[in-house]
C-alpha cells in the first residue's frame, strides 16, 4: 500500500459451527437462523454490514453442517475446515487476504446498525498503527437504551463495559500471529487457561476492579505482540447478542416495533 493510499477493509460475518444450546431448543440448525420479525437474525446483521460504506467486500463464514445450506443470500459463503472461532478467522483471512483489514462480526447481533459498523471502521482507520481492534460499549449506554437486557460486564476503574460484536485485525498481523490468536480464543472460555495466559495478578486486579482501560490494552499488546485499539462504541446494539431466551424475547419485541 502506498503512503497516501487509503487502507482497504473487508468484513466476515461469522456463523460457523453447529447449533448452540438455544438453537437446539428452538430446533433450528444454527443460531444465525433464529427467527426475528419473520426472517433469520443474520439478515439484520447482513443488512447493517453491507450498508457500511467503508467496507469493500463482505463474506459469511459458515459450515455445511450448520448454517451454510440454509442461508438465503448472494454473499459469498466460506466454509472453514475446523469448528473453532479461530478456524473461522483463518478461513476469512485466507478469503480476504487482498484487503488490509479484516473486520469480524458475529451473526447474532440483530440490533447492529450501519452507523455502528462505520464508527468502528473509522476508528480503525484513524489508528493505522494498531494491528488489532475490539469493540466495547459502556454498560450505562446499553442500560439506558435496553434497560431489560442482562449483559456480562467487565468492571474497570473508569467504568463498566460490555464486549461488542465487532473486531478487526490487519492482514499483516494475521500473517504473523494467527497461532497466538488461536491460543487466545481457545483460552477465553476456561478460567484457568485465561488466568495462565493473562497472569493471575492481572486476573485478581480485574476481579477487584483495580484495572484501567490502559492496563487492559497494554496487557493485550504484551501477549499478542502488537499495538491494540479498544473502540468504545456509542451504539448499544454493538453489545447486544442473543444467547438465551430472555435475549430472544427482547429482540423479538424490538423487531416487532420496527
Amino acid at each position: 500500500m502506498s503512503e497516501n493510499a487509503q487502507p482497504t477493509f473487508a468484513a466476515a460475518i461469522v456463523a460457523s459451527g453447529g447449533a448452540d444450546k438455544l438453537a437446539r431448543k428452538l430446533k433450528v440448525p444454527h443460531k444465525a437462523l433464529i427467527e426475528l420479525g419473520g426472517k433469520p437474525q443474520i439478515d439484520y446483521v447482513i443488512k447493517a454490514v453491507r450498508q457500511c460504506p467503508e467496507l469493500d467486500k463482505v463474506i459469511i463464514v459458515a459450515h455445511a453442517s450448520g448454517a451454510a445450506p440454509h442461508l438465503d443470500t448472494d454473499l459469498p459463503i466460506v466454509r472453514p475446515e475446523g469448528e473453532s472461532f479461530a478456524d473461522a478467522i483463518e478461513a476469512a483471512a485466507e478469503a480476504l487476504s487482498e484487503f488490509n483489514y479484516l473486520v469480524i462480526c458475529t451473526c447474532d447481533a440483530p440490533m447492529l446498525t450501519p452507523e455502528a459498523v462505520s464508527h468502528f471502521v473509522q476508528a480503525c482507520r484513524n489508528r493505522p498503527s494498531a494491528d488489532l481492534a475490539y469493540s466495547v460499549v459502556k454498560a450505562s449506554v446499553v442500560r439506558a437504551e435496553l434497560p431489560d437486557t442482562k449483559r456480562t460486564t467487565v468492571n474497570l476503574v473508569e467504568e463498566s463495559f460490555i464486549s461488542g460484536c465487532l473486531g478487526a485485525m490487519t492482514s499483516h498481523f494475521l500473517d504473523h500471529n494467527l497461532e497466538q490468536v488461536r491460543v487466545f480464543f481457545a483460552a477465553r472460555k476456561s478460567k484457568f487457561a485465561l488466568g495462565s495466559l493473562l497472569g493471575w495478578r492481572f486476573v485478581v486486579k480485574l476481579l477487584l476492579k483495580r484495572l484501567s482501560l490502559v492496563a487492559v490494552v497494554r496487557r493485550t499488546e504484551e501477549i499478542l505482540g502488537c499495538e491494540a485499539l479498544l473502540v468504545i462504541s456509542p451504539h448499544p446494539g454493538v453489545a447486544f447478542d442473543i444467547d438465551k431466551m430472555s435475549d430472544l424475547q427482547l429482540a423479538r419485541q424490538w423487531a416487532a416495533s420496527r
